[in-house]
């Protein structure tokens, strides 16, 4: 209260305009509220002064965490990564085809690591609650690139990516890859 500007997603945005508290409602620009769903005012009819919004998001089963100015996001609807830069706004995603995500049977968990050479290595888990398997995506990023990803379905046992010699070991449904800390090249490819 007493500000235009709100915090969304970790960072300043100003709304434009104060908020009001008026008999026990908090209430916010309308253009603000649209943008922090991802919607816009598409019109505003000043006779009878109803407002049009479009393009709303309802974030129904969402997942995010943050690393180094960027956002990471898996939203239940469309299943991918979105990735948005924090400082610019400019966002692009990354398809994972993680497809109806349910938060009353299962966990999602981001895990960041930084290699020895610095690949930035983020591992997403899928995790069954009842049963304890879980669906893996590793993602190597380089300069804030994506260089390699791998998917894995239905693993029972911990998997670590970043092995203790150094390289990178992603597995996915058929194959394990060890990768090349620094460059990323793949160095072998084994059967799983």
């Amino acid at each position: 209260m007493g500000s235009s500007i709100a915090e969304v997603d970790g960072r300043e945005v100003d709304m434009g305009r104060e908020p009001v508290w008026y008999i026990s409602n908090l209430y916010v620009p309308i253009r603000f509220l649209a943008s922090a769903l991802d919607g816009e005012v598409a019109n505003r009819d000043t006779k009878t002064g109803k407002v049009t919004v479009t393009g709303l998001n309802n974030y129904k089963d969402t997942f995010n965490d943050s690393m180094m100015g960027y956002s990471y996001m898996i939203r239940s609807a469309k299943g991918d990564l979105e990735i948005t830069n924090a400082y610019t706004g400019q966002k692009h995603s990354i398809p994972l085809g993680i497809k109806d995500i349910n938060v009353n049977t299962h966990d999602l968990t981001f895990n960041f690591k930084r290699s020895p050479k610095n690949l930035l290595i983020l591992s997403i888990e899928y995790t069954n609650r009842k049963t304890g398997d879980y669906d893996l995506y590793a993602l190597v990023f380089k300069n804030q690139g994506l260089i390699r990803k791998s998917i894995a379905h239905g693993l029972m046992e911990p998997h670590e990516i970043l092995k203790s010699d150094g390289t990178i070991q992603l597995i996915d449904d058929k194959n394990i890859r060890i990768i090349d800390d620094g460059s990323g090249n793949v160095l072998n490819v084994m059967s799983r």
